[in-house]
């Protein structure tokens, strides 16, 4: 609760006790202008407490707008809340909401990004939000990132996150992951109003996580046997390259010897010949 101080209207209006003309003692001014500097530290406090109260009073009316979904509104009076009082982690979760909502998906982030920076009492509220804001942006990782840190601990969010976390990998396509996150929330949280939802989703995944298997199975069987029939191709197709290379040997073979006969014979053409001739000129 604020104090409001009150201050003299003398003060305000800078109306100062004159020192009678007879004063010479050099403390008694002192002591007259000793009220004067506690007056003006009171003024400077009264001050503070002002903006402080104007902080709280933006605030307050930037939460009328949001209750009305009055967004834009609201995200103006909680940026100027922001602008009063920076070091409020509140003020900036409800203007990172409004931008959100928005659709200011940046400014949203960055306002997030600044009340974790605070440290403050909303810092697992904060922490959510801006994984949510991430898996909207594609951001998977980010998302998850931010998700993991409030698993690991053990504040109010941790139900939230584990949910959140089914989410995100669902939509990643790891949907193993994403049961297991499913059927952990429902340990911690069995009473959830989406219970009946969450349990569908498992029912749907498991069948469909199945049925991948099996494709999968299928798949692989017909690889399998895709790669036996080309090696068993190729072995046919070798053996048979192997005998005709054999075939072609053979008949080389065959034809050198034909060409070495060939010569064998005109040889002993010649050599008869040459005796006929003899023989005919010695008649």
């Amino acid at each position: 609760m604020i104090r409001t101080i009150m201050i003299p209207v003398s003060i305000l209006k800078n109306e100062t006790p004159q020192a009678p003309a007879s004063v010479v003692c050099k403390k008694r001014p002192v002591k007259q202008r000793f009220p004067i500097l506690i007056l003006i530290v009171i003024h400077i406090f009264s001050a503070a407490n002002l903006g402080a109260q104007s902080a709280v009073e933006l605030f307050e009316k930037g939460l009328d707008a949001f209750r009305w979904q009055k967004n834009s509104e609201a995200a103006a009076w909680f940026s100027q809340a922001v602008e009063a009082d920076p070091t409020s982690d509140e003020y900036l979760l409800y203007l990172g909401t409004c931008q959100h909502e928005l659709g200011q998906l940046s400014s949203a982030e960055e306002s997030y990004s600044k009340g974790l920076d605070l440290d403050g009492p909303n810092r697992d509220q904060l922490q959510h939000n801006r994984g949510e804001l991430r898996m909207e942006q594609g951001d998977f990782e980010g998302a998850k990132a931010d998700f993991d840190v409030l698993l690991l601990g053990d504040g109010r969010m941790v139900s939230r996150a584990m949910l959140s976390r089914g989410v995100l990998h669902q939509k990643s396509g790891y949907f193993p992951q994403a049961v297991e996150d499913y059927s952990s929330y429902l340990i911690m949280d069995p009473d959830s109003s989406q219970k009946e939802t969450i349990e569908e989703m498992i029912g749907l995944l498991s069948a469909k996580i199945a049925d991948d298997a099996e494709q999968a199975r299928i798949a692989a069987e017909q690889a399998r046997l895709a790669e036996e029939t080309r090696l068993a191709e190729e072995a046919r197709r070798a053996q048979e390259e192997a005998e005709r290379a054999a075939q072609m040997e053979a008949l080389l073979n065959s034809l050198s010897k034909s060409g070495e006969d060939t010569r064998n014979v005109g040889a002993g053409t010649e050599n008869i010949f040459e005796d006929f001739e003899d023989t005919e000129l010695e008649d």
